[in-house]
């Protein structure tokens, strides 16, 4: 499917295809071993971010081992022959037998012969763990200055990240490429648990048991109907010798692609990449099994019990990606369901017919789906949703409508212009193009196709999209059926009980200390820039806030009104209900909706504890018609009462499902444990007060809250005065405004004993385990060592939580611990630890992590590298000229006027490994405490929890607010 030529790298050259201009920055090239290389230039960003991407997922997993490129993603972290090789030569060997033994016990039938295999493995990991060290690829990329290093997996693809300064390219690229030279997959035994506890967490989200019921029946029979991670029978009789062979087979140069976006030159870099990324043996692409293509014919109805409330989801024949329709599907799609809430789908939520409504696609390289879902209306009389029979009836109506060809063209260009407008945003972001580089790859699109982007989607013509939606919106479907009720759960993968991995403490790999001696660009000390930043007084508090926008047309406006639900408790519902309401006497819902996107503007009103905001997006031509029309519907909202029933009738629905929904009482749980009766689940509205609630109140509460002062945030391409002079004149700002006390920090609870909350809940497969240690009010003085002390204890893979209860004891798929504060100075600081883990480990994790805050592990090694990464990462973590405005005003709550690293740079090159004990010390050890559990009481021995201090039942009831419930 590619239709231009690599140049090769001596002749390393722009693309020779038409690019616009924003992708003349673009370079693309072959290494002679078959690896494709995107590199994207761009000087105004402050570092690069860089992935090695690989064109299989879990499309390309054996029926019979499926979730190996799951398993080997995780594994790729944990070294090579030289990256985390204490000696090798002693290793291999155990390394081999570890492979063989884990064919024996895969060939085994007699399950208590297959356990005793699995105890030899586990000797055999303990010993090879003395001469290895699975965590020094993350070192070293700590040390580099590397952020956000992770990776992912998915049906099609599996890729590596991380982003880190240009000045550490030379680094990057070769530990980059190294570590796909001979990777070895230490501790497989341990990362096959985490793997896991990972399809363990995964059984208690409702979302995906929905998610994963609508891929197996909209693409039976095909891999992609199944689950990533893998089955439970597979994920439970591992072969590591398959997962070499998956590597051997998949990960191989011409099947490849290295993106590198950000603050660098190809013509300065190309050299090295060869050097390094050239090592890798050329070998042939894999063949790849060919899927017949399936195609729905007729309507087929399924249903399953695994939703917190009924929801039809239907299921249309689609197309792969980069196919010809693709772009004019998405856009009949956009006709039903869209940002400007103008499509057929939209306004059956706006008319009040149904909760909510989506159309997408799900488009992968072989197949796609369009697929349509609606979540019937609650009657908030009855206290029942209607029937998903009745959400379907009336969403096929809709659909019908566009099926027909039933649109306005006017429509068809402001979706086309919001789709442009969109991409305009991801050009802003070094992630974004990177993957949008790599989606190019993966699924052998030409790139000349996808910088065109805008140029295809205003080609694309109203008969195209008639003839797509015709052909595809059509009477085949499949018409899936999600009830109310709990998803099986029975699959569960128990504990083994496996011996700690203990790897040698204080030592390091030649190729460590090699690689550290690496030469490095030249450093240069750059601050964030927030002299661009101009502030002019729009009335007596209000002010603007201007950032010009050298990237593009698309203005952002942010409208902060300096009062929220403190203030006005119901000013949530009345944002949401602002987000459908037209203009007194002038535009019903849909009609404003359809004149902001005949504007190409979108926007939309949310409300916290501190403020209303009202967030614009859209072109700058039609910026002052467009904030003409945000006054006025602020002014003389139109509210309408089956838009108040729909809004009722939802929370009321939420409301009587969560008792059910693991996440939700969670989170309600954390909640109480740090804010106790000020908890926003205990503050809410009772079921009373929203069922009660009154169109003439919420109006008032908009209105009250609009004559607060006001920031305003505008990021754009006009000069500055006419900004002023537009914003000045077309905002709805009163003069003489009410002053605001925002923003506030929530009183946070003393802890004067240590306090065990334990929730019961038989339904969660996974222990939620959280605690908290409040601590001194927070002061700008010591930020350094707040993020010092995270970077060593817990906040990644380098961090000691994560590292002792992940990596050695396989106890957890997530842990992590940090100090954080409220963002506020002179207010609440606190130490924040959480692990979420089988309800059978729960004890012993908890063991662990209190073993680690009591009695911290003290490994001055590390203060290199914690003062290396936070020197980097201060130097290159700047804001977004979008959120620049934003981050100065909160920089100056925490007692900032401009980049904190122009105070703290000096404070870390001062740092000890001696100041971090301090402040643990001072801070931490042998403080008050409150931990707060919910699990299965089966599984978790709560006379055990007695010694972390005074155990305190709940129930569900005591973490809401229950006067006047209804339910």
């Amino acid at each position: 499917m590619k239709s231009f030529q690599f140049k090769s790298l001596l002749l390393l050259a722009a693309l020779i295809i038409s690019l616009p201009s924003f992708g003349q920055g673009l370079k693309a090239f072959k290494l002679k071993n078959g690896l494709s290389v995107y590199i994207w230039e761009d000087e105004s960003k402050s570092d690069v971010f860089g992935l090695v991407g690989v064109r299989a997922g879990s499309i390309n997993d054996p029926e019979e081992y499926t979730g190996l490129a799951h398993y080997l993603e995780h594994v790729m972290f944990k070294g090579t022959d030289k990256i985390g090789a204490l000696n090798w030569t002693e290793e291999e060997p155990i390394y081999k037998e570890i492979i063989a033994k884990y064919d024996q016990m895969a060939e085994e039938a007699d399950p208590a012969k297959k356990e005793a295999i699995s105890k030899e493995i586990n000797e055999l990991t303990v010993k090879a763990g003395k001469l290895g060290l699975p965590n020094e690829y993350s070192n070293l990329m700590e040390s580099m200055g590397a952020k956000g290093v992770n990776a992912g997996t998915y049906y099609d693809w599996t890729f590596y990240h991380s982003s880190f300064p240009a000045y550490q390219i030379n680094k990057w690229l070769e530990i980059s490429s190294q570590r796909f030279l001979h990777p070895v997959f230490r501790s497989f035994q341990s990362e096959l648990e985490n793997v896991y506890e990972e399809y363990n967490r995964s059984q208690d989200d409702q979302g995906r048991a929905q998610n994963q019921f609508v891929m197996e029946k909209a693409f039976e029979g095909h891999p992609y109907s199944r689950s990533i991670i893998g089955l439970p029978e597979h994920l439970k009789n591992p072969r590591l010798s398959k997962l070499i062979e998956f590597y051997e087979q998949w990960y191989v140069p011409e099947n490849m692609v290295l993106v590198l976006v950000g603050n660098i030159k190809a013509q300065q870099i190309s050299g090295r990449i060869n050097a390094a990324f050239g090592r890798l043996a050329a070998k042939p692409a894999p063949e790849r099994k060919v899927y017949q293509n399936l195609e729905i014919k007729g309507r087929k109805q399924y249903s399953a019990k695994v939703g917190f409330y009924p929801q039809v989801a239907m299921v249309f024949n689609g197309v792969p990606a980069g196919h010809p329709d693709e772009d004019a599907l998405d856009i009949a799609l956009a006709l039903l369901n869209n940002n400007s809430q103008t499509g057929t789908m939209d306004k059956l939520v706006l008319d009040g017919e149904l909760t909510s409504a989506g159309a997408y696609t799900r488009t992968f390289r072989e197949q796609g789906r369009a697929i349509v879902a609606a979540i019937p209306l609650y009657d908030e009389n009855q206290r029942r949703f209607e029937s998903t029979k009745s959400a379907e009836k009336k969403a096929l109506k809709a659909i019908q409508q566009i099926a027909n060809g039933e649109f306005e063209d006017w429509k068809i260009d402001a979706i086309k212009a919001e789709k442009c407008r969109q991409f305009d945003l991801e050009m802003e972001s070094n992630e974004d193009k990177a993957m949008i580089l790599m989606n190019a790859f993966y699924n052998e699109q030409d790139l000349g196709d996808i910088l065109n982007y805008k140029d295809k989607i205003m080609a694309i013509t109203t008969d195209d999209i008639k003839r797509v939606a015709k052909k595809y919106l059509s009477d085949n479907y499949l018409a899936l059926y999600i009830e109310k009720g709990k998803p099986d759960k029975n699959a569960k993968i128990e504990k083994p009980g496996y011996k700690p991995v203990e790897p040698p403490i204080g030592k390091e790999s030649l190729y460590a200390t090699q690689f550290k001696n690496l030469p490095i660009g030249q450093m240069e000390e750059k601050f964030a820039d927030y002299g661009e930043v101009q502030i002019k007084q729009l009335n007596d508090r209000s002010k603007m806030y201007y950032t010009p926008n050298k990237e593009n047309n698309v203005f952002q406006l942010v409208v902060q009104y300096g009062a929220g639900e403190r203030e006005f408790p119901k000013l949530g519902y009345a944002a949401q209900l602002m987000n459908n309401a037209g203009i007194m006497g002038a535009y019903e819902p849909q009609e404003l909706k359809e004149e902001l996107s005949k504007l190409n503007a979108t926007c939309h009103v949310t409300a916290d504890d501190d403020n209303l905001y009202i967030i614009m997006e859209g072109y700058e031509a039609t910026l002052p018609q467009a904030c003409q029309l945000l006054s006025r519907q602020i002014l003389m909202p139109k509210l309408d009462e089956k838009q108040l029933a729909r809004l009722k009738g939802s929370a009321m629905g939420m409301r009587q499902q969560r008792k059910d929904n693991v996440s939700i009482l969670n989170e309600a749980l954390r909640q109480y444990m740090l804010y106790g009766e000020k908890s926003d689940y205990i503050k809410e509205l009772t079921d009373k007060e929203i069922y009660e609630l009154q169109i003439s109140e919420l109006t008032g509460d908009i209105n009250r809250a609009s004559n607060y002062e006001a920031k305003v945030f505008f990021t754009g391409t006009l000069p500055f005065d006419q900004v002023y002079d537009i914003l000045s004149k077309n905002l709805p700002l009163v003069a003489n405004e009410r002053p605001s006390n925002s923003p506030q920090a929530k009183d946070m609870m003393p802890v004067t004993e240590n306090t065990v909350y334990f929730l019961p809940n038989n339904d969660a497969e996974q222990a939620q385990i959280h605690l908290y240690i409040p601590m001194q009010k927070a002061d700008k003085k010591d930020d350094v060592l707040r993020s010092a002390f995270n970077q060593y204890f817990g906040l990644d893979f380098t961090g000691i939580v994560l590292n002792e209860i992940r990596e050695k004891r396989s106890m957890a798929y997530t842990a992590y611990a940090f100090v954080g504060t409220q963002g506020i100075a002179g207010k609440a600081s606190y130490l924040r630890g959480y692990i979420g883990t089988q309800n059978d480990k729960a004890n012993d994790a908890l063991d662990v992590l209190m073993g680690l805050v009591n009695d911290m592990p003290k490994n001055p090694e590390r203060i290199d590298n914690i003062k290396s990464y936070l020197r980097q990462a201060m130097l290159t973590s700047h804001p977004s000229f979008r959120n620049k405005a934003m981050e100065l005003v909160d920089l100056g709550y925490r007692g900032y006027t401009d980049d904190p690293a122009k105070e703290n740079l000096p404070k870390v090159d001062a740092l000890t490994f001696d100041d971090i004990v301090k402040f643990y010390e001072e801070n931490i050890k042998d403080k008050p405490y409150c931990i707060s559990i919910m699990g299965n009481p089966k599984n978790i021995d709560l006379k055990r929890l007695e010694k972390f201090g005074k155990v305190v039942k709940l129930n569900e009831r005591k973490l809401f607010n229950t006067k006047d419930a209804l339910f």
